[in-house]
């Protein structure tokens, strides 16, 4: 789990557990309906039941809350549960307006904040309207209009703020579900990145030696045929390290150790391998780049260039491979040299591909050049 899935999960595990905590804070505005049940001339048993129903109703909301708040953020909860206790609500809402007259404002808020944040765009949309018209409806139709303009201005400054919250929150956790796939999306593209240049160029090195081993058994040099496959073997064994360095997300090359692995295998491949420079005169920080790229460009000049001679120049700023092959001759480009251009942009260097003076290909990379050049 990346850095960033962890942090999600944490959240969601927070307004799980306590997300209904934070939403029970708004319990203080039933104070309204409560104090119209107590102050008003209402018979006992209205007031009971009254209360009770204020009582269903603050379980229900919190209830609510603690079930699906959750789902904050993630487009609402399409679960019949959430609907059901929305449903309770709505419900002893309505029945309170012929008791409480314009006092039933008091559970809008409610109803509003559950909608914005729990449930589905439309059935906030269609909450919002009819809140709306009981918000200025109730107390015009019940002349106190004026004396309960606070209530009803509350009731619509809320539901502006449930829903920019409600809607700045869907933003984030949409912009961090971006993100995340892009994340996925880069490590992907790593991995198979780093594969082909691991693995593709450990394989041709293993075609390379199999052949060779081949035709020296067919000169009946069993003895060299056999030292061929012990190195065989021992390439197979860090191909092997190579995939495993690569998964764990650890793949570090020391550009020293692979000029003098490449210069081995272009002696077994018949090819003159020169290096201009020294590795320690490249930047320490890309280096492992640099052995990369280095890698891949052998690697094709071993697979498609029918070279007989690959320079190596090495500076502070540059890094440039020649051979004598047979060049590009218009070729598409394959993924290894997608793969150096990435490689290259990566850490703020350009690659340029081009023709050699020797006759074949040449790739530049300029470090700190940003930018890709054909």
């Amino acid at each position: 789990m990346t850095e960033r899935s962890q942090a999600q999960a944490d959240v969601d595990r927070f307004w799980s557990k306590f997300g209904w905590w934070v939403s029970g804070v708004w319990i203080v505005f039933l104070i309204y309906p409560t104090l119209t049940l107590l102050q008003e001339d209402f018979s006992l048993a209205t007031r009971v039941v009254g209360l009770g129903l204020i009582l269903v109703y603050a379980a229900s909301y919190l209830r609510g809350y603690g079930r699906f708040s959750w789902t904050v953020g993630h487009g609402g909860s399409g679960s019949l549960e959430v609907y059901v206790y929305f449903g309770i609500m709505a419900a002893i809402m309505f029945a309170s307006i012929p008791i409480l007259h314009d006092g039933a404002l008091g559970l809008l808020p409610f109803l509003t904040s559950y909608s914005a944040f729990l449930l589905k765009r439309p059935v906030m949309a269609v909450t919002y309207a009819v809140a709306l018209i009981l918000s200025f409806g109730l107390p015009l139709a019940y002349g106190v209009f004026l004396q309960q303009l606070f209530l009803t201005g509350l009731n619509v400054m809320l539901m502006v703020i449930y829903f920019v919250t409600s809607g700045v929150i869907r933003r984030a956790v949409a912009a961090d579900k971006i993100k995340d796939e892009f994340l996925v999306l880069s490590e992907q593209e790593r991995m198979a990145r780093d594969v082909h240049d691991g693995v593709g160029h450990s394989l041709t090195a293993l075609n390379l030696k199999a052949q060779l081993a081949l035709r020296l058994l067919d000169e009946g040099e069993v003895q060299k045929a056999r030292s061929e496959v012990v190195q065989l073997s021992e390439l197979a064994l860090a191909a092997l390290d190579s995939v495993r360095t690569t998964v764990h997300g650890m793949a570090r090359m020391d550009l020293e150790g692979e000029l003098l692995a490449l210069e081995k295998v272009c002696a077994d491949s018949g090819i003159e391998f020169n290096v201009v420079g020294r590795a320690d005169i490249v930047p320490h920080e890309l280096r492992s780049h640099v052995s990369w790229i280095v890698r891949e460009s052998l690697t094709n000049v071993l697979r498609h260039a029918h070279a007989s001679a690959v320079w190596v120049s090495l500076s502070e700023q540059t890094l440039r491979i020649d051979d004598d092959g047979d060049g590009l001759q218009n070729a598409k480009e394959g993924h290894g040299l997608r793969g150096m251009r990435e490689r290259a942009r990566l850490f703020g260097a350009s690659c340029t591909v081009g023709e050699s003076k020797l006759g074949g290909t040449s790739i530049r990379i300029d470090f700190g050049t940003t930018g890709v050049n054909a």
